[in-house]
């Protein structure tokens, strides 16, 4: 019943470790021809060639493109133009953003600069997508978190990134309707991924497990890229312009009163 991905272009950006490494990875194993992103330096190649290999999944393209750099956009879609003549799904999965320690230390130039990484690159690139193949992606997917709506410590410029590419994504979703387009954002609770230790810190994960439910279990990499893979497989066309949260339930009882109510096998 799924849509049929064999030799289908599947563009995902920052797409070689991961969750966009997981949903690219999920696309292959469905047939599609995969084209990834990374910036300089930032992924072994062999490692990630060898993952498709692994999964007995046609080989991916690994390109160097940073998504804030109009150049590297413009290259890469010529590179994709002249092996396919279409997208078929664009996942927009790269962020990138200030984190400040103090509010004395934000500025406008560093909210700017969050924006321009973390958000507008979605929309640059379904425009340049738009001019050189002459047609949007089918399926276009954009990566957010619970950041606009809950607390993180120094996140105030991811989350301010994410507010605003989650509402242009809806207004898109508007001024496309008329095109064979759909679009959405898959909102992902916090994943143990190199990135997220890296902004937060190895202690986090340590810190959060010792106060978990009973039972909890990560949110996985594969979970995110599962529902990506669901929203472009034809069988959920009647979505767009959605923001869809995958955290397994969890965030709803992430709050005081649930420490409250098990404080004693907590020990708290």
């Amino acid at each position: 019943m799924i849509r049929d991905f064999r030799d289908k272009a599947v563009l995902v950006t920052g797409g070689t470790k991961g969750i966009g490494l997981a949903i690219a990875l999920g696309f292959a194993r469905q047939g599609a021809s995969c084209i990834l992103t990374y910036r300089w330096g930032s992924a072994d190649e062999d490692e990630v060639r060898q993952k498709f290999v692994n999964a007995s999944a046609p080989p991916p393209l690994l390109v160097q493109a940073d998504v804030a750099e109009a150049e590297d956009t413009t290259a890469l879609l010529k590179e994709i133009h002249d092996r396919h003549g279409a997208i078929e799904v664009f996942v927009s999965n790269v962020a990138g953003s200030v984190v400040v320690p103090s509010f004395e230390e934000m500025s406008e130039r560093a909210l700017a600069k969050s924006i321009h990484y973390s958000a507008w690159p979605t929309f640059d690139y379904l425009q340049q997508i738009k001019a050189k193949f002459g047609r949007y992606p089918r399926y276009a997917v954009a990566t957010s978190s619970p950041g606009p709506d809950s607390y993180n410590p120094g996140y105030e410029f991811v989350a301010a990134s994410k507010a605003v590419l989650e509402t242009l994504v809806k207004y898109t979703n508007y001024r496309l309707r008329d095109e064979d387009i759909r679009i959405n954002v898959v909102r992902a609770a916090a994943v143990p991924t190199q990135s997220t230790r890296d902004m937060f810190g190895d202690e986090l994960f340590q810190f959060l497990e010792r106060l978990a439910p009973p039972g909890f279990e990560w949110l996985k990499e594969e979970d995110v890229a599962d529902v990506v893979l669901a929203l472009c497989s034809g069988l959920m066309d009647g979505v767009k312009g959605q923001v869809i949260t995958v955290d397994k339930g969890q965030l709803f009882s992430d709050n005081l009163m649930r420490l409250y109510a098990q404080r004693e096998e907590l020990g708290l």
